[in-house]
């Protein structure tokens, strides 16, 4: 054999395996999305990246639960609606969905030396109107009531929550479970 059909094979070889490689299927993009985003539609991924739980002022039996949340959008620019938090607890068979609440004043944040307006800060007004810009994250407070519960129920029997969103073409997300009684950096 000469070094012309050895190159010669050589090339076949190299150009038989980009074939079959080209046709092999890829790997999934991640997403946290329930639904596939139309091509070249909106696609985001959300995370929630602090927890504070407070007895609501004048409402000892409720509990606020504010929620330091950010979502990213690699997809085409999009709003984000329809804000929802599920809460549920290992012996408690029903989970919970909660609506987000509008709150006003200036709190700090437990766990960090940082005070939030929430007024200025709720992700459901920031996302509601103004899309998202595609490679852009967006970073704000949502706050829920859970009507008879405590901090201390909450963190002694593992409640979690998952909070759950849609973008402007009404495909849904949701963050990854956050548990309560875990530091979010250890998940």
């Amino acid at each position: 054999m000469n070094l012309t059909q050895t190159t010669l094979r050589l090339l076949i070889l190299c150009l038989g395996l980009l074939v079959f490689q080209s046709c092999q299927p890829g790997r999934p993009a991640v997403s946290n999305s329930n639904t596939n985003s139309a091509v070249g539609g909106p696609l985001f991924s959300g995370v929630i990246k602090n927890v504070s739980m407070y007895p609501v002022p004048g409402q000892p039996d409720n509990l606020a639960i504010s929620l330091v949340v950010s979502v990213e959008n690699v997809g085409a620019d999009s709003v984000a609606r329809g804000w929802s938090l599920e809460v549920s607890s290992p012996n408690n068979q029903n989970s919970k969905q909660l609506e987000p609440v509008r709150v006003n004043g200036v709190v700090e944040l437990p766990g960090t030396k940082k005070t939030v307006d929430l007024a200025r800060e709720d992700l459901a007004l920031k996302t509601a109107d103004s899309p998202i810009a595609k490679s852009k994250q967006v970073e704000g407070v949502l706050t829920f009531v859970l009507p008879q519960a405590s901090e201390q129920a909450m963190n002694s029997n593992r409640s979690s929550l998952i909070l759950h969103f849609k973008d402007g073409a009404g495909n849904s997300y949701q963050t990854p479970r956050a548990l309560i009684g875990s530091k979010l950096a250890e998940r």
